[in-house]
């Protein structure tokens, strides 16, 4: 009985706590920090803003959706002749790119640098969170004009689902703090505790 008090314990620690992911882009699309389980739980794609259904009626709300064809890459801006600079970071110049939850998070903390440019468009563009239904929950104002712009922000934010971040640019050291928020996944690890404990009486 006590080691499946601990075992639950533990699951609800995981689910709960706040996880710290860093991406720096210097390697390329790598993560590092201390993300698990948070790292694994998400997709990085070029995405496109749908309208329109297969039959083109217009939707209820318009969707952001991964487009599949193109590869999201991180690269030099400098070399790009968007520099200078001294790193690699993430190129969003000719299309969005949105970070896409398998499950919504928490979100508790924010950041990302926009890369020194003097290209693109050099005004004010927004990156956009939203959850399942895609409804924007919170948008953060970018000041392209600004080489080295950095976005940032320190509260909670629950059901976040995607992210995306504004194209004509180069973002770099990008930092989210997240909890998973539980849904089906606590209810399996609590009903597999439970099952366990079952089996365990009726030894």
């Amino acid at each position: 009985m006590k080691n499946y008090l601990i075992a639950a314990g533990l699951l609800l620690a995981t689910l709960t706590s706040s996880h710290a992911l860093v991406l720096s882009f210097d390697s390329g699309l790598l993560i590092s920090g201390t993300g698990d389980p948070l790292s694994s739980t998400f997709r990085i794609d070029f995405a496109t803003l749908e309208t329109e259904d297969v039959n083109g009626d217009p939707l209820p709300r318009p969707s952001w959706t991964i487009d599949p064809l193109p590869a999201v890459t991180a690269g030099s801006p400098t070399v790009a002749g968007w520099g200078p600079s001294t790193s690699n970071a993430l190129d969003v110049r000719d299309q969005p790119v949105m970070f896409t939850f398998t499950t919504p998070v928490t979100l508790t903390s924010f950041s990302v640098v926009l890369d020194n440019s003097t290209l693109g468009n050099l005004g004010t563009e927004q990156i956009q969170f939203f959850d399942s239904a895609d409804l924007l929950v919170r948008a953060l104002n970018v000041n392209q004009s600004t080489p080295g712009f950095t976005v940032s922000f320190n509260a909670s934010i629950p059901g976040v689902k995607k992210i995306v971040l504004p194209t004509a640019g180069f973002y770099d050291n990008m930092n989210l703090g997240a909890v998973p928020e539980p849904g089906l996944t606590l209810l399996t690890g609590i009903g597999a505790l439970g099952l366990g404990l079952r089996r365990r009486r009726g030894n």
